[in-house]
C-alpha cells in the first residue's frame, strides 16, 4: 500500500549552522565531561602502574610512574577547571550546596545545569586527588 502525503511523517532537518556544539548552552554533555575525565585518569593511572610493575617485577620503585600519574592528574584537573569556568560563565553556576531552584524557565534550567556541572567538577577534581595520593604514598610495587 502506498502512503498518502497526509500519512507520511515529516522529517525535520536541522541546518548545519544551527546544530548545538558538544558542550554548548542547553547541552547536558557538560554534566558527564568532568566524571569522564576522572574515569579516564583513574584507568590510565592504574594501567601505568600495573604495566610498570608487571614489566619490572615486584619490589621495583615507583619513582617514574609516580610522576607520570601526578602529571596526568595535573592535566586532568586543569581540564576540569576549564569545565568549571565554562559552567560558571555560560550556565551561571554557583557553588552553593543547598540551592533551591523553583522557577520553571529556560534561565532556571540553565542555572540548574551550571550548578550541577560545577558540583560535579569539584567532585571529580577531589576524586582525581584521591587517585593520585596512593601513587605518591606507595613507594614500591
Amino acid at each position: 500500500m502506498a502512503r498518502t502525503p497526509e500519512e507520511t511523517p515529516e522529517k525535520k532537518t536541522v541546518p548545519p549552522g544551527d546544530a548545538p556544539r558538544v558542550v554548548d548552552q542547553g547541552s547536558v554533555w557538560i554534566l558527564v565531561a568532568a566524571p569522564s575525565i576522572w574515569a579516564a585518569h583513574f584507568l590510565l593511572s592504574y594501567w601505568v602502574a600495573a604495566i610498570w610493575c608487571a614489566k619490572l617485577g615486584r619490589g621495583t620503585p615507583l619513582a617514574e610512574p609516580r610522576w607520570i600519574i601526578a602529571g596526568l592528574g595535573a592535566l586532568c584537573i586543569a581540564a576540569i577547571i576549564g569545565l568549571a569556568v565554562l559552567a560558571i560563565r555560560r550556565y551561571g553556576g554557583v557553588f552553593v550546596i543547598f540551592e533551591e531552584i523553583t522557577q520553571s524557565s529556560e534561565r532556571a534550567r540553565d542555572r540548574f545545569v551550571g550548578h550541577v556541572a560545577l558540583l560535579l567538577c569539584v567532585l571529580s577534581a577531589v576524586a582525581i586527588l584521591f587517585t593520585v595520593i596512593p601513587g605518591m604514598v606507595l613507594g614500591q610495587c
